[in-house]
C-alpha cells in the first residue's frame, strides 16, 4: 500500500495583485519520483517554496505525514557565498544539521563519486565554479542531510549530457533506498524517464495527479484530424476528447478501444482505422493535451 509522506491541500497565494495560486492539491508518496509539469509562471516554484517552508500560503496547508521528515533541497539556480570554498560551504552546512566530520566526509565522498565531482575543487572558492559545477555542489549540499524528501526545481539546468546521467541514476538510487524525489522539470524527455507520479498544475491550479506507469499501461493515446465521420464518431464515444484546429485528441483506456471496435461494422471500422493514429502515451503528448 502507497505510504504518503507529505500532502498539501488547497494551497493559495496572491502576490500584490497577481493570483500565483488558486487551489493546489498534491501527494508526494514514499519511495516515489514525482514530476511537477506546468507552463512559466503556472506556480510550481511557488508551490515548492511553499512546501520548504520559505513561503506562507494565504490558504491551505502542507501536512508532513512522515514524522521528523527530512528535507533536501536543490534550487534551479543555486546561490552560495562566493568568498567561501566548497568545503566550507558543506562544513556549515553538516554543522547546522548536526552532522560531524566522519558523517559529513563519508556522505559528501560519497555523492561526489556518484556526480564524477572533483573533491579536490572543494578547496576552491565556489565563484570560480562553472555553472554545472554550482549545481552538483547543490546536490552535494543536499545530500549531507540523507534526505528523505528531495526537491528539485529544473534538476537538469547547466548540466551537460553526462552529468543529467549521472543525476538520473542518483534518483533512481534514492528510490532504492526508500526516499522521494519531487521535481519539477521543463525538460520532459528526461522527467518521462523517471517519472512514478505526474503532477499537471495551470493557472495555479492541480489539474490532476496521475499514477504514470499504471496511465501508460491501461490507456492509448489517440489522435485523427478533424475531417470526415471519424471525428463524429471518437466524440460522440468520448467526448472528452480535446480539439484543436486540426486534430482531435484522447486518451483512453485500451479495453474501451477494443470494446468499441469489436462493435462497429467492418465499413465504419476500416474508415476509424484509415483515419486514427493509435499509439501508447507519451509524456509530451499528455502535457500538451492538459494545456490547451
Amino acid at each position: 500500500m502507497s505510504q504518503v509522506i507529505l500532502r498539501a491541500k488547497g494551497l493559495a497565494k496572491r502576490f500584490g495583485h497577481v493570483q500565483a495560486l488558486h487551489q493546489v492539491d498534491l501527494e508526494l508518496i514514499r519511495g516515489k519520483l514525482t514530476v511537477f509539469l506546468g507552463e512559466n509562471g503556472a506556480g510550481k516554484t511557488t508551490t515548492l517554496k511553499i512546501i520548504l517552508g520559505f513561503l506562507f500560503p494565504d490558504a491551505g496547508s502542507v501536512e508532513k505525514i512522515q514524522q521528523d521528515l527530512r528535507i533536501g533541497y536543490v534550487p534551479e539556480q543555486p546561490a552560495f557565498f562566493p568568498w567561501l570554498k566548497g568545503e566550507e560551504i558543506l562544513e556549515l552546512t553538516a554543522g547546522l544539521f548536526g552532522r560531524g566530520e566522519s558523517e559529513l566526509k563519508k556522505r559528501r565522498d560519497d555523492a561526489a563519486a556518484f556526480l564524477s565531482f572533483d573533491v579536490s575543487q572543494l578547496n576552491r572558492r565556489v565563484r570560480t565554479y562553472s555553472h554545472g559545477n554550482q549545481k552538483k555542489m547543490a546536490y552535494l549540499q543536499s545530500m549531507l542531510i540523507n534526505p528523505d524528501l528531495l526537491i528539485v526545481d529544473e534538476p537538469f539546468t547547466a548540466l551537460d549530457p553526462v552529468a543529467i546521467k549521472q543525476v538520473r541514476d542518483l534518483f533512481i538510487r534514492l528510490k532504492e533506498k526508500g526516499k522521494t524525489v519531487f521535481i519539477s522539470s521543463h525538460l520532459i524527455s528526461e522527467a518521462e524517464k523517471l517519472a512514478d507520479q505526474v503532477i499537471i498544475i495551470k493557472q495555479g491550479k492541480t489539474l490532476l495527479q496521475v499514477d504514470w506507469p499504471e496511465f501508460v499501461q491501461k490507456r492509448i493515446y489517440l489522435r485523427t484530424r478533424r475531417v470526415g465521420s471519424s471525428e463524429k464518431i471518437i466524440l460522440g464515444r468520448w467526448p472528452e476528447s480535446q480539439t484543436s484546429d486540426d486534430w482531435l485528441e484522447a486518451f483512453i483506456l485500451r479495453r474501451e478501444w477494443e470494446e468499441f471496435l469489436s462493435g462497429l461494422n467492418d465499413d465504419l471500422k476500416k474508415t476509424v482505422l484509415k483515419d486514427v493514429e493509435i499509439r501508447s502515451p507519451d509524456l509530451e503528448s499528455f502535457f500538451f493535451f492538459w494545456n490547451r
